[in-house]
């Protein structure tokens, strides 16, 4: 068993039912909150998530498609890339999507064609639940930073001995000595 997760938990479960959502326009809004206790491993980097996920989704209707808004928030702590103490961060993200029961529906003739945040997601049916978890992941893991650090200042770890700079000048001479060049410089050496 994995230590981490690659994909949402499968205890996490919500379901938009197209019908709940008015025909006239008018949003249907649902708020919940989503608990993960295994690091999220995203970008080659575990991120462990030190609260709930609070989750708002918005939902109207358009036309023949409805539009659905997701919103996560939450923080979330990764090793420091500069000398990898912890590093905190709060974030959220917001992903915009199009539910829509016409198979391979383009973006509408009028709108950009790469418009911001936006996938339209086929339906079977409006009478069918419809699991918002697949779009829920996708809005979390696209929110968390690439690169954290523990602060903005922040020195790293010499490059010759791993001391942390953040305490103080280390003890070494600083200079990466590399023994595939030594034969170079005792022949620039002795020519000179």
């Amino acid at each position: 068993m994995k230590e981490y997760l690659e994909e949402a938990p499968q205890s996490w479960e919500r379901h938009l039912l197209p019908a709940a959502v008015p025909k006239d326009g008018t949003p249907y809004r649902d708020s919940f909150a989503l608990g993960c206790s295994l690091p999220v491993s995203y970008w080659g980097q575990l991120y462990t998530l030190l609260s709930d996920v609070q989750v708002s989704a918005e939902a109207y209707r358009s036309e023949d498609r409805i539009i659905l808004t997701v919103e996560t928030d939450t923080e979330v702590s990764t090793p420091c890339i500069r000398c990898l103490k912890t590093a905190r961060a709060k974030v959220n993200g917001t992903l915009r999507y199009v539910l829509s029961q016409q198979a391979g529906e383009k973006t509408p003739s009028g709108e950009e064609e790469n418009s911001e945040e936006e996938e339209i997601i086929p339906v079977d049916s409006w009478e069918s639940e419809i699991s918002i978890i697949p779009m829920v992941w996708e809005t979390l893991i696209t929110s968390l930073p690439y690169g954290l650090l523990c602060r903005p200042d922040c020195r790293g770890l010499c490059p010759v001995c791993g001391a942390d700079l953040n305490e103080g000048v280390c003890g070494c001479s600083g200079s990466v000595k590399d023994p595939r060049f030594e034969v170079l410089k005792k022949f620039m050496n002795d020519g000179a």
